[in-house]
């Protein structure tokens, strides 16, 4: 049979099932509450009518405490329409408007600086730290901002939520303000006309109501919209990730319950395990070999299924036929989704190993096991996996976080002075972004690191890996969906410096390219100041980083730099728009999103015609 529009409407179902129940169950609440306790209100109504302010102090006092109810309203259970109105009420229409306009002003600022996590101590006591913007809001964006200004719970819902996905704080500003404007405006008219008509007991009432009305027309609106349109169906699920990243030393020790703690954590039974390691590390550690097959002898319930299996060092693995290698001897192998595979080596082939997880039986378990500074402090502790193709760094991969990280610094000590010194560059480039402190005390301590002193570099890393996963846990976008890249501070250029020397140039290396050029680059706009980008060299020179190599120079049959063609490429990688994190101050970075071309030029040149920074062929790269 053929319903109404308004039945269908009513009858929706989805979120809103039960909604109308509700509202219907809170009105006649509201009522009554009223019919049962009118006396009472009235008595309430009258004793408020005797605390009207009569002197200017009272008025300034009672305007303050409306003003903190509707500020606090996004951390207590404050009902802000009833504020609101009854600061119409008690103060008149223009002091009233005042007090709506500033406390709705300054509530939006709290909730947006407790979502950022710039009030810590608070925002930890509320479990903020431990939530994800998509519990909060839903795509949250200029438009959901305006219009949940004035719905109970959701106005306060959507500041937090503003902060925690970063919503740019001067947009944020501009819009919450107009829109609390309006929203005073509209409380005082409506406070000031029930005020008029003696009528306080219905403002009061109206209060309580009319967000709830604005809420059902709202939802009325929406079903009846497009009452001939099929409902599309929404699937949503959340799955949650949850992998340690652990600090030892002597992996391999038999009597280090480190690994075998990981492996079993998951299992009862036996568990069988395949492992690919680099062939660079197998080289330089020869009793590697020796140690992983003890170690799984001491442990029964731990079945090795092959001898390690070597995998080309660096960049070298992250080729299509390595890729089909691991899937062969994984299959050879019979391996399940029940199976471990550990990764032992640097960022590279832990990268083709994770892809190979990742996709293989749609997902095995994975350990990853870090051999360089630069897996151990970023590469390493990340959920991005993949391989080079088609001249395109990493253009094939997939998010697939591992089972586990597990970091022993024993593994770092066999390392050349130039691998220990170049995984260094993450962690400048961290501190550069997101902690001030940790930079200052990398000055400081900029000769024990250029040295590789083991207290130092312990340091160094375990807050730099830190400093890595709080980003990609907290940051609200872990798999990369949206255009924003902090942590590629510096990468642009890096990519591509690899690229044009055929991965001479470690990644790290590159790295403090890359930010010395965006560093200089953000001085010329006036963002980033002389004394900061000083520093910033300084500390990268000091390091041992060669800031200058040749193929910062090289020049195309046009007279185009290589280089500088890499933002094209960049952009393409980030999906079309160009976002590029920039210092406007060390310890804090912007986006931009569009790049001067001549500047860059520009930045480019200074950076070549600096004498300190382009130190001999080798040099700076000290095996």
């Amino acid at each position: 049979m053929k319903r109404s529009r308004w039945y269908r409407a009513f009858s929706k179902k989805g979120p809103v099932e039960h909604f109308w129940l509700s509202l219907l169950c809170f009105s006649g609440l509201v009522i009554a509450s009223f019919l049962l306790f009118e006396q009472q209100i009235q008595d309430v109504l009258i004793h408020l009518n005797l605390y009207q302010p009569t002197t200017p102090t009272q008025t300034f006092n009672l305007a303050l405490l409306l003003i903190a109810l509707l500020a606090l309203d996004v951390v207590l259970p404050v009902p802000s329409s009833l504020v609101a109105l009854l600061a119409v009420a008690m103060l008149g229409s223009l002091g009233g408007y005042l007090v709506i306009f500033i406390g709705l002003c300054l509530g939006a600022g709290l909730g947006y600086a407790l979502g950022a996590g710039y009030f810590r101590l608070l925002s930890g006591r509320l479990g903020l730290h431990q939530r994800q913007p998509g519990q909060l809001a839903y795509r949250l964006g200029t438009l959901s901002l305006i219009c949940l200004r004035g719905v109970p719970v959701l106005a306060e819902t959507s500041v937090v939520a503003a902060g925690m996905q970063r919503y740019p704080l001067r947009a944020f500003t501009v819009i919450t303000t107009l829109a609390n404007a309006g929203l005073a405006l509209a409380y005082t008219a409506i406070g000031t006309f029930l005020i008029e008509q003696n009528a306080l007991l219905v403002t009061i009432l109206a209060s309580m109501v009319l967000p709830v009305v604005f809420v059902a027309g709202y939802s009325l609106f929406k079903a009846a919209r497009k009452p001939h349109a099929e409902q599309a169906l929404h699937g949503r699920f959340e799955v949650r990730y949850d992998y340690p990243v652990v600090f030892t030393d002597h992996l391999f020790a038999p009597l280090n319950p480190c690994l075998h703690r990981q492996l079993t954590a998951q299992h009862s039974g036996p568990v069988t395990v395949l492992v690919f390691a680099d062939e660079q590390l197998l080289l330089s550690t020869p009793h590697l070999l020796e140690e992983i097959d003890s170690y799984f002898a001491a442990y029964p319930d731990l079945h090795l299924q092959a001898a390690p299996i070597a995998l080309p060092a660096g960049e070298l693995s992250k080729h299509a036929q390595v890729l089909e290698r691991l899937y062969s001897d994984m299959l050879q192998h019979g391996l399940d989704r029940h199976c471990y595979v550990l990764a032992l080596g640097g960022g590279a082939v832990l990268d083709a190993v994770g892809y190979a997880c990742a996709t293989f039986h749609r997902g095995i378990r994975l350990i990853r096991i870090p051999s360089t500074v630069l897996a151990q402090n970023d590469a390493g502790i990340g959920v991005k996996n993949g391989i080079n193709a088609f001249g395109q760094k990493n253009l094939l991969g997939a998010f697939y976080p591992a089972t586990a990280v597990l970091n022993d610094f024993q593994l770092l000590t066999s390392l050349t002075r130039r691998d220990q010194i170049a995984g260094l560059a993450e962690a400048v480039k961290v501190a550069l972004i997101k902690d001030r402190t940790f930079f200052e005390w990398m000055e400081q301590h900029a000769d024990a690191l250029a040295h590789f002193d083991h207290a130092a570099s312990r340091y160094a890393i375990r807050r730099c890996a830190e400093l890595h996963l709080h980003h990609i846990t907290g940051a609200g976008d872990p798999f990369e969906r949206g255009n924003g890249r902090p942590l590629d501070y510096g990468h642009w250029a890096a990519h591509k410096l690899e690229n044009l020397s055929h991965h001479r140039l470690r990644h790290g290396e590159a790295v403090a390219v890359g930010m010395a050029l965006d560093g200089v680059y953000a001085n010329a706009l006036g963002l980033l100041g002389d004394a900061d980008i000083e520093r910033i060299m300084q500390l990268l020179l000091t390091l041992g980083f060669n800031l200058c190599p040749p193929e910062l120079a090289l020049r195309d049959a046009q007279g185009r730099s290589p280089v500088l063609l890499g933002l094209e490429e960049f952009r393409q990688h980030l999906g079309g728009q160009l976002s590029i994190p920039m210092l406007c101050r060390i310890g804090e970075s912007v986006d931009l999103h569009e790049i001067d071309n001549a500047k860059m030029e520009a930045a480019l040149q200074r950076l070549l015609s600096r004498s300190d920074a382009a130190l001999p062929l080798g040099e700076g790269y000290a095996q």
